[in-house]
């Protein structure tokens, strides 16, 4: 059953049910710094319920795993808060997918081509488009530059280097002869 739906059907009891499992959790993991209030409490039910499509279930078992340590960071002994259930909770949602996908491929030979967002590549994308039939991409002239126009300020950048270059040269240094360093004059007296 999922969050959505215990909470539609008892929301009093989901809750009680739901901050139980998170106080068990929060006593074995025996942190520095963790929830001790009620709004830290009300803070972790938030980011709970931000997630109502997991099963009661599914929670257990993420709860479980960050007990054994498998899911959070290295240093979870320091603290544990709402932010760091969130990391943990997305961890847990993350390799989740990455089951669900591998298992899909397994079984499914339509599913094989496809990757989750961020293993995607450029030419990946282009097959979708293509499949998409998308129109090509044109770039608006009121926001980039065009060729000519970049080869111009490019031009300009260097003539300004040169010039600046050629005003250093014909002007020696203060305090010193025919361009030679302070240092050197001291020696030839």
């Amino acid at each position: 059953m999922t969050i959505r739906k215990a909470l539609e059907l008892g929301q009093e009891d989901t809750n009680a049910a739901i901050l139980y499992t998170l106080k068990e959790l929060v006593n074995a993991l025996e942190c520095k710094v963790t929830m001790r209030t009620a709004a830290d409490f009300d803070d972790a039910m938030t980011v709970i319920t931000e997630n109502y499509g997991w099963t009661l279930d599914e929670l257990r078992h993420c709860f479980a795993m960050i007990r054994t340590g498998r899911l959070g960071p290295e240093n979870l002994y320091e603290r544990f808060k709402a932010r760091e259930l969130y990391a943990c909770m997305r961890q847990y949602a993350d390799e989740r997918a990455r089951h669900r996908m591998r298992h899909a491929a397994k079984y499914d030979p339509d599913v094989q081509d496809i990757k989750p967002a961020t293993e995607r590549t450029a030419q990946s994308l282009t097959a979708i488009a293509d499949v998409l039939d998308l129109p090509a991409y044109k770039p608006k002239a009121g926001i980039l530059a065009t060729d000519g126009e970049r080869h111009q300020s490019e031009q300009a950048a260097a003539h300004q280097t040169q010039s600046q270059a050629q005003r250093q040269e014909a002007h020696p240094r203060a305090g010193s002869e025919e361009g030679r360093p302070v240092v050197q004059q001291a020696r030839t007296l």
